[in-house]
């Protein structure tokens, strides 16, 4: 393993496997360089007489290594699969090469790629690896068509393709889409704000899979709200709002498009919310989208407490904010049922005369009524939202879990957590796959269980 390449756990676990002498000659330097580099990285050694009480037969104490050889395991799998990747197959190096000459003929510098033609993803530049991914996009198919890739433009070339898009992705450099609001750009102060969404490998994949999910349900398009606290994306709103105004909004895909909608509402009854659309990107021009990988998530039957610890918090907060909604809700639903108005009425005249103190408590309580259903629909909103971000799954990803017994295969169209106590439940539902592997029809649902262990031992 190369020195640059060390770390100083696998330096650790290499002195106190074999003798110096000979990891000098597995690296290829000198035992005093191994001194030194042990002294740099502050690595202890083993003592005096410590292999010749080897040789002879005994069983000095040494330092676990189990944890630092799994380490280094992982560390070196990972080099061999960042070695391997470097590397195409024959057909990969045609579409590769093909997409070369198309950017030469367009004038790109393509140096970077033509310096190592046997790696030629080696420090492959990250603008370039971005450009090469957009007309892979849009001229793939006609290179087998008109002879330049010998193939035919079925599965076996795409699926080879498919891994071509997948090693290039985190090679390329992330672009910035800019969504302005359509018929509110009047000047620099406009009304709507500008929304600035980073597009990442990651984003681009859920984008994918949304597509996917509304050609195959043949649905319009389908919505997921941008946060970029729990996603590995960032969105950040050009715009500054009044104090009592509060903004929401979601990126919507169909099956062509993307594009954000966004909700700009006020805390003052006496202005309405309002609702607008920003303008629409071709997914095909920004994307490799009709080659990217179609990632499938396998999901535990019960959550790891590890996954909630992070959003412990904001799971306790939910749990206030649904316990105060049962509260509110338990008590307006009794004033309004418990009591007849005509009772009501009556004991009021000969209680308080004039007075209607009950009669106002309960016309409060229909105000409240009002209230209550839109926040019923934030709560199972948060629900949705937690679950996502808990579970790392969101409308669109195909996920797998044993389920009664059976694995099952889903795309995923609703995901959602119930709480009680310590007690923790997901429910995701979508539609099922088929023996075959083809989407099906049918919808279907698998739950998943969470226990806390230390609220159950106090």
């Amino acid at each position: 393993m190369p020195r640059k390449e060390m770390s100083r756990e696998e330096l650790f676990a290499l002195v106190w496997e074999k003798p110096t002498s000979e990891i000098a000659q597995d690296l290829g330097i000198s035992d005093v360089a191994v001194g030194k580099l042990c002294a740099k990285l502050q690595v202890p050694k083993p003592p005096r007489g410590y292999w010749a009480r080897v040789e002879g037969g005994q069983k000095p104490r040494r330092p676990a290594l189990a944890a630092f050889r799994e380490e280094i395991d992982v560390k070196r799998k990972e080099l061999v699969r960042v070695y391997a990747a470097e590397f195409l197959s024959k057909l990969q190096r045609q579409f590769f090469e093909a997409a070369l000459v198309e950017l030469k003929a367009r004038g790109v510098d393509v140096g970077s790629a033509e310096t190592n033609p046997g790696r030629p993803l080696l420090h492959l530049d990250s603008n370039l690896a971005a450009q090469i991914l957009l007309v892979i996009q849009g001229k793939a198919q006609s290179w087998v068509e008109d002879g330049r890739v010998a193939a035919g433009w079925g599965p076996p070339a795409r699926k080879s393709l498919g891994r071509l898009v997948e090693r290039l992705l985190p090679l390329a450099r992330e672009q910035l889409l800019v969504f302005e609001t359509e018929g509110r750009r009047k000047s620099y102060t406009a009304d709507g704000p500008a929304i600035l969404l980073r597009l990442t490998g990651e984003l681009q994949k859920r984008i994918a899979g949304l597509s996917n999910l509304v050609r195959d349900q043949s649905l319009q398009h389908v919505v997921m709200p941008l946060m970029s606290v729990d996603h590995a994306w960032s969105t950040h709103q050009l715009y500054s709002p009044e104090s009592h105004m509060v903004l929401e909004s979601w990126l919507c895909v169909s099956a062509r498009e993307i594009w954000v909608e966004w909700l700009r509402k006020s805390w003052r009854d006496d202005e309405p919310p309002e609702r607008h659309t920003t303008n629409k990107i071709t997914s095909r021009a920004i994307m490799p989208i009709d080659f990217l990988p179609v990632e499938v998530k396998a999901l535990p039957p019960v959550i790891a407490e590890t996954s909630i610890k992070p959003y412990a918090e904001r799971l306790r907060a939910l749990q206030a904010a649904e316990g105060v909604f049962e509260m509110v809700s338990g008590a307006a639903y009794a004033m309004q049922r418990e009591v007849p108005a005509e009772t009501l009425s009556i004991v009021e005249r000969l209680w308080f005369g004039q007075e209607r103190p009950f009669q106002a408590a309960r016309e409060a309580f229909q105000q409240v009524e009002t209230e209550l259903e839109r926040w019923e629909r934030e709560l199972e909103a948060e629900r949705s939202r937690l679950a996502q971000s808990i579970l790392g799954v969101v409308p669109g990803d195909i996920v797998t879990s044993a389920y009664r017994g059976k694995l099952q295969r889903l795309s995923v169209t609703n995901v959602y957590l119930y709480s009680s106590g310590t007690n923790v439940s997901f429910s995701i539902s979508g539609i099922r796959f088929r023996k075959d592997g083809t989407l099906g029809k049918i919808h279907d649902s698998f739950s998943l269980s969470f226990e806390d262990s230390e609220e159950r031992t106090t």
